[in-house]
C-alpha cells in the first residue's frame, strides 16, 4: 500500500473547505435558533456538554493518539492496518456501551446535581453517546486524511453537518422540542456518518482484532485519559462556577461565546490534517537540521491560527449584531477573549506532538491539574464581578501560564526552531486585538474610532500572512471546481 503524493497546500485547501462549512453552519442557523431558544436553553446544553466531554474522553481510552502514532508503522501493510483500525474502533465501541449503561443508571441524580432538574437525565445520556460517536468518526477521518482522500473527507464532513443542522432546525422549529432538538440533531447526524464510514472502511480494509496492537495503542493512549478528564474539567469548570454563582442564562452566553471563539481553532484543524502527519514524518526522519526544518514548516500554520483568531476577536461584535436577538448581544466581548485563548493554543498543539513523539504523554495529567488549580480560584474571583467575561479571562490567564510551561518542556524533549520574527509579530497582533476591542468599548469610545482601530489591526494581521494566504485561496477555488491540480508547498 502506498501513500498519495505529497500535495500539502492542495490538501489543506480541501480540508479547509470542509472545516469552513463546519464553522459556517452554526452561524447560518443562529438567526433561527436564537429566536426559538433562550440563553438558558443554551446553558443547559453547555452544562450537559461537560458530562458528554468527560464521557467521550474516558470512552476513547486515549486510542486516538495511540492509533495516530501506530498508523505510520503499519500504513504499508493493508492487513495490519485493517486490524489496527478495526481493533481500535471495537475497543472504543465496547467501552462506550459499558459507560453508557452506567450513565443511564445514574442519569437523574447527575442531572439534578449539575442542572438542578432530574428531567434532563436522558439528555445527558444522548449528549454522551453523541460524544462517543464523535470519537469513532475521528478515528475514521484520520484514515481518510492519511490516505489523502480529500473529497471523501469533504463530502462526509459537510454531509454530516448539513444533516445534523437540518434535523436540529426541524425538531426545534417544527417539532417544538427545544433543547432536545439540538441534542437529537447531533446524535442522528453522527450516527449516520459513523455507519457510512465504517461500511466504506470495512470494504477497503478487512475487519479483524489484534490484542497485541491494542496493547501498543493503549500504551500510548491510556496515560492521556487522566489528562483528558482533568483537561475537560479545567476547560469547563468556568461553566460550573458560572452556573453556581450566576445563572443558566450566563452559562448559555458563555457557551455560545465559546463556540464562536473555538470556530477559528476548528478552522486551523483543517490545516492540521496536513500539519500533524508531516510534522511526525519530519521528526522520525531526523537529521541535524530537523529543528530548523520543522520551525519553517510550522510558520504558515501558526500564522493561520493567530490571524484567524485575531479576526474573530475584532469582528464578532458586528457579526452578532447582524445575526442574533438582543438577548445574545452580551456574547461578543466574551467571544473576543476566548478567540484569543484559542489562537494561542497552537503552541500547546505542537507541545502535545513533541510529548507523543518522545513517549512523554504522562506530562499531560500534571499540566492539566496545574491548569485546573490556577483556573478555579481565578474563576471564583473574576466571575463575581464580571460574569461570563470573568470566566473567559480565567481560562485565558491559566492557559497562558500552563501552555508556556508545556512549551518549555516540549522544547527539552524535541526542539522546534520557531522563526522568532514570525512568531513574535503574530503574538503581538493576537494580544493587541482584544486589548483594543475591550479597552475601547470600556472607555465608551465612538464606534467610528473603534471600527477604524479594528480595521487597522486586521490589516496588520493580514499583512503578516500574505505570503501564505494566496496559494491557499487559489487551492480552495481549485477544490470547488473539482480540479486535481498539484501545487508545490
Amino acid at each position: 500500500m502506498t501513500t498519495a503524493p505529497d500535495r500539502p497546500v492542495a490538501r489543506s485547501a480541501g480540508y479547509l473547505v470542509a472545516t469552513v462549512a463546519g464553522m459556517m453552519m452554526p452561524f447560518v442557523t443562529l438567526p433561527i435558533m436564537t429566536r426559538w431558544l433562550t440563553p438558558a436553553d443554551y446553558g443547559v446544553m453547555a452544562l450537559g456538554q461537560i458530562v458528554a466531554s468527560l464521557f467521550g474522553g474516558v470512552a476513547s481510552l486515549g486510542a486516538g493518539a495511540g492509533l495516530e502514532r501506530s498508523y505510520y508503522r503499519y500504513e504499508g501493510d493493508a492487513r495490519a492496518l485493517g486490524r489496527l483500525l478495526h481493533s481500535g474502533l471495537a475497543l472504543v465501541t465496547g467501552c462506550s456501551l459499558a459507560l453508557a449503561l452506567v450513565l443511564f443508571v445514574v442519569r437523574d441524580s447527575l442531572a439534578a446535581l449539575l442542572l438542578g432538574d432530574a428531567r434532563w437525565g436522558l439528555l445527558l445520556v444522548a449528549l454522551s453517546v453523541t460524544s462517543a460517536l464523535g470519537v469513532l468518526s475521528t478515528v475514521q477521518f484520520m484514515h481518510l486524511r492519511n490516505r489523502d482522500r480529500v473529497r471523501a473527507f469533504m463530502g462526509l464532513t459537510i454531509g454530516g453537518l448539513v444533516l445534523e443542522s437540518t434535523v436540529a432546525v426541524v425538531l426545534v422549529v417544527a417539532g417544538g422540542l427545544g433543547v432536545w432538538g439540538l441534542a437529537l440533531g447531533g446524535l442522528l447526524g453522527k450516527l449516520v456518518v459513523v455507519a457510512v464510514m465504517w461500511v466504506g472502511l470495512a470494504r477497503e480494509l478487512r475487519p479483524g482484532f489484534d490484542a497485541a496492537m491494542m496493547r501498543e495503542v493503549l500504551g500510548v493512549g491510556l496515560p492521556l485519559v487522566p489528562r483528558s478528564c482533568v483537561g475537560v474539567i479545567s476547560t469547563t469548570v468556568d461553566r460550573l462556577v458560572l452556573g453556581w454563582l450566576g445563572s443558566l442564562g450566563q452559562v448559555g452566553i458563555y457557551g455560545m461565546a465559546n463556540r464562536i471563539g473555538y470556530s477559528m481553532f476548528a478552522l486551523t484543524a483543517a490545516l492540521d490534517q496536513v500539519f500533524i502527519p508531516r510534522m511526525y514524518r519530519l521528526m522520525f526522519q531526523g537529521g541535524t537540521d530537523s529543528a530548523a526544518r520543522i520551525g519553517r514548516f510550522v510558520s504558515p500554520y501558526l500564522c493561520a491560527s493567530v490571524v484567524g483568531a485575531s479576526l474573530v476577536t475584532l469582528f464578532t461584535e458586528e457579526l452578532l449584531w447582524a445575526l442574533v436577538t438582543p438577548a445574545f448581544y452580551g456574547v461578543w466581548p466574551v467571544a473576543a477573549v476566548l478567540a484569543t485563548y484559542y489562537g494561542a493554543m497552537f503552541f500547546g498543539k505542537v507541545s502535545g506532538i513533541q510529548f507523543i513523539h518522545a513517549k512523554k504523554t504522562w506530562y499531560g495529567t500534571p499540566l492539566s491539574v496545574l491548569r485546573l488549580a490556577l483556573q478555579v480560584p481565578l474563576a471564583v474571583a473574576l466571575i463575581g464581578g464580571f460574569g461570563a467575561l470573568g470566566a473567559a479571562f480565567s481560562l485565558l490567564i491559566s492557559g497562558i501560564v500552563v501552555d508556556g510551561i508545556a512549551f518549555v518542556l516540549g522544547q527539552r524533549h524535541y526542539r522546534v526552531a520557531y522563526e522568532p520574527r514570525v512568531a513574535l509579530a503574530l503574538l503581538a497582533v493576537l494580544y493587541v486585538a482584544p486589548a483594543w476591542v475591550l479597552g475601547s468599548a470600556a472607555l465608551d469610545a465612538a464606534y467610528g474610532w473603534r471600527l477604524a482601530g479594528k480595521l487597522a489591526i486586521a490589516a496588520i494581521a493580514l499583512a503578516q500572512g500574505r505570503r501564505w494566504f494566496r496559494p491557499v485561496v487559489e487551492q480552495v477555488v481549485t477544490a470547488f471546481r473539482g480540479e486535481r491540480t498539484a501545487v508545490a508547498a
